[in-house]
Parts: structure tokens; sequence; C-alpha cells
């Protein structure tokens, strides 16, 4: 097999994309921010269970972990929104949660034991700066209380410009969060009525030279492609401001879900022009042709990134990782999730937190953790999951490696799985041969789709679970 990826040549094509290859792979899939998928969970896995993968855990004290703090609440509704959020417009009920997750905290880390140090911290929602500046240094009090950061930790927040003033930004930094993601989805004015979103231009881009000047290290952006008005040229124009006014060190350009039997305020859209099918790939493909032209590199399925970044050289060095966060450069083998809905990874067992706020709080005024479902992987899991997570973000399967690593021959164990890989072969984006796999530029932009084969879990379940489409 001649080349690895990520080695030279083009990263990804889009020219070579037909409205007729795409009707054959837009298709629902999972998004491979776990295997096996959420929708796998179950309420068998309970409290019991997930004390005892915490202490599993704590036997490696030196370990790093990856911790997540989940803020639910919005100020108000935006109507694409697909997010596990409280909408309080009147403040009061951050002050019970935070006392909520301030318990969970202090239990958690008790069945850590001496594992508390920090190589990833990441605060999502929701909105984290819903909280007051005065709030949010109380939150990242209570994390180090029980946990410290190790040198060089990812510490990132997700904001919303809207809500989110200079005095957080500067409480931010000087907490010592270093990563600011920026929630944009479209600057056009029609766009943003639709989706109950008004957002100027002027306002993002105040703030992204405001987290520049007090030091943050990366400031990505986050778009979303497929909401009402969009066209392939007007996107191009938003993608052409980020790319001119922010230049942010990364983006994500999300696949709008739209899922109004799940979040029933999404109907609201349904009688507002949207692209769907080829029209909304030609939107996606307008972005990202910019941001190639523009010297970001493709990191995978809709992320980009400036080649400097640590990201695109992961990808380059075959070291990139995924996880509930998305991609990432800081392998941690467990990720700690805190708060309402928030979901964990702890020595071979998937956790989520109860969905439902006033369950959460409960469990925790009881002393209990607020579990609503997880999963103990199997050892076949674990086997898949690595196999899923290679391709994923290396664009490539080596054979040699999953002889070394994972102790089987991939000829034998993913005979049927390699023989699924024929078609997309035939269409061009994938090659398969003695030595491994490797997604042909064409390809990259259906990886979920040559994941996919690989997932034991998935025959006959697309369709009776949430999971968003190719495009």
């Amino acid at each position: 097999m001649s080349g690895l990826p990520g080695a030279g040549g083009p990263a990804v094509d889009f020219a070579g994309i037909t409205p007729e290859l795409l009707a054959r792979y837009d298709r629902p899939g999972p998004r491979y921010t776990s295997y096996p998928t959420a929708p796998h969970f179950s309420p068998s896995f309970g409290e019991a269970e997930y004390r005892a993968a915490l202490a599993r855990a704590a036997a490696s004290p030196d370990a790093p972990l990856s911790l997540y703090v989940h803020v639910p609440f919005c100020e108000a509704r935006c109507t694409y929104c697909g997010c596990n959020v409280v909408i309080a417009p009147h403040r009061g009920p951050e002050e019970r949660y935070l006392e909520a997750v301030e318990r969970e905290l202090e239990i958690v880390a008790g069945h850590l034991g001496r594992r508390r140090t920090l190589s990833q911290l990441h605060w999502g929602g929701g909105t984290p700066t819903y909280l007051t500046p005065a709030q949010c240094e109380r939150l990242f009090c209570a994390v180090m209380r029980h946990f410290r950061l190790a040198p060089g930790a990812e510490v990132a927040i997700e904001i919303d410009p809207c809500v989110t003033s200079d005095e957080h930004l500067a409480t931010l930094r000087s907490l010592g969060f270093n990563r600011v993601s920026l929630g944009a989805q479209d600057f056009d004015p029609r766009v943003q009525e639709a989706v109950h979103r008004v957002q100027p231009l002027a306002l993002t881009r105040h703030q992204v030279e405001l987290a520049r000047t007090l030091g943050f290290s990366s400031v990505n952006i986050d778009l979303i492609y497929g909401l009402p008005f969009q066209t392939a040229a007007s996107f191009k124009l938003a993608v052409e401001s980020v790319i001119g006014e922010l230049a942010p060190d990364r983006v994500a350009v999300f696949s709008y879900a739209h899922v109004p039997w799940l979040k029933p305020h999404q109907k609201a859209l349904e009688r507002l022009p949207m692209p769907r099918g080829w029209d909304k790939f030609r939107v996606f493909a307008a972005a990202a042709e910019s941001f190639l032209a523009a010297g970001y590199r493709f990191i995978g399925m809709d992320h980009f990134a400036r080649p400097g970044d640590e990201l695109a050289r992961a990808l380059d060095a075959g070291t990139l990782h995924r996880n509930f966060m998305g991609y990432t450069v800081l392998p941690a083998t467990d990720l700690v999730g805190i708060g309402m809905t928030a979901i964990g990874d702890v020595d071979g067992a998937y956790v989520q937190n109860e969905k439902n706020l006033a369950r959460y709080q409960r469990s925790l005024a009881a002393g209990v953790l607020p579990v609503e479902r997880g999963l103990e992987r199997t050892e076949e899991d674990e086997v898949r999951r690595r196999v899923i997570e290679h391709l994923i973000c290396t664009f490539g399967l080596d054979f040699g490696w999953v002889r070394e690593r994972l102790g089987i021959d991939p000829r034998t164990a993913f005979a049927h799985e390699l023989a699924a890989l024929a078609a997309p072969a035939a269409d061009g984006l994938v090659e398969v041969d003695e030595t491994g796999v490797r997604v042909l530029p064409r390809g990259r932009v259906f990886i979920r789709n040559l994941c996919m084969p690989f997932d034991a879990y998935l025959a006959g379940d697309v369709g009776k679970t949430v999971y968003s489409r190719t495009v």
C-alpha cells in the first residue's frame, strides 16, 4: 500500500462527489465519539457498577484523567438546538445545580483515591457562561479542590457570545482556561432570525480579539450547515467572514440534525426552506473548500484546523484520538463526566448521568451518584472500538498495527467487514490490500460510512435510534 494517511497528497476531494454518489452514502450513522454508541447504553448499569468502575480506575493513580462538566442552562432556546438543556430566563436554579455538582465532584473524587491529575478539562452545555463570572470561579475552585491540572493541560470552555461578557473572559483566563470555543452557526441575519440566535459578527469578533489579548492559546468557531435559508453562496460568505475577520485556530462545521420527534421545538423550522440532500452537501462543500483554500487542514468529518495547530500535527503523526468531546491530542485512559446528562468513560465502562434536572439533584442530595444508564464493554467491544477510532482518526487501518496492538489477524477476524468495503472501493472511496485499508481523498468525506461496517451493533439499528445523516 503506497502512502500513509496524512502523509501528503490532497487531503480531501469534494469535486469528485456527484449527486448519485452522495445519495448512495447519505444515510443515518453514528459520529463515533464512543463505541458502542450511546443508544446502546442500558439502565441495568447503575450506581453500583459506576462505583466499581471508579474503584478500578483508582488502581492507576499516576494515569491522567479527562474531566467534562455539563452546565445545562440557557436563557432562551435556539430552534436548531439538539442538546440537553434547561431553559431558565430567570436566575436562581443554577445555585442549587452548583451545589449538586460540588457534591458529585466530592463523591467521584473520593472513589478515585489518589488519581486526581487532569490532562483535559472541558466545560460544555447548555451555556457555561450562563453562570456569572463569580459562579464560574466557584465551579472551577470546586473542581480544583479535588483535582489538579497536569502541566500543559487543555482547559477549554464553550461560550455563547450573546451572553458572555468581557468580565467572563477575563475571569476564565485568570482561572487557567486556555482554549475557548465560540458558537456562531451563521452570520446571515435571515438565518439568525429564523433560528432565534441573533449574533452580530462584530460581537463575535470582539470576543475573539479579547480572548487572544487575554492569552487564550486557541480559539475555535462552531458553524452549522443545513439551517433555514442557507445556500452554498450565502454560507460561503459567512465562512469568508470567519476566515478573514476571526481567523480561528480550529473550526467545526456541524450538520444540522432535524429530529422534531425528540426535540419538538424544531418543528418551528419545518415551515421554512431548508437545504436537503445534494443542496445541503453543497453548503458544506462550499465551506470546506473555502477553509482548505485558506490553508486549513481537514481533520475529519466536520473539523478543520490551521497547519500548526495540535490537531493537524497529531493527524500527520498518527496520534489523534477521539472521545465524547470530539477529536483530541491528549489521550487519557478515562473520562469522567460531571453534571446532568454528562457521559463518562471509566475503566471499560460508559456511564451517563440523569437527564432530568430534579432527579439529578435529588440523587446527589441523598449522596447517591446520579447514574441513569451505562454499559460495560466486552473484549470484542474494545477491539472494535480501537479499530473504529484508528480508522476515523488516521484515515486508514494498518493490518500490522492490528496484529501488534490487538493480537488478531484482521483478514480473518474482519473478513465480513472488509468484504463490505468492496462497494466503497468500487466508488473510489477506499483501497484495501494485503497491508491494510487506506481511505482515499474522496472517501474522507464519508469516513463515518467506512467505519460503520465494523460496528457490530448497527445491523437493524439505523432508524430505530437517533443518528445524524452523513450530510
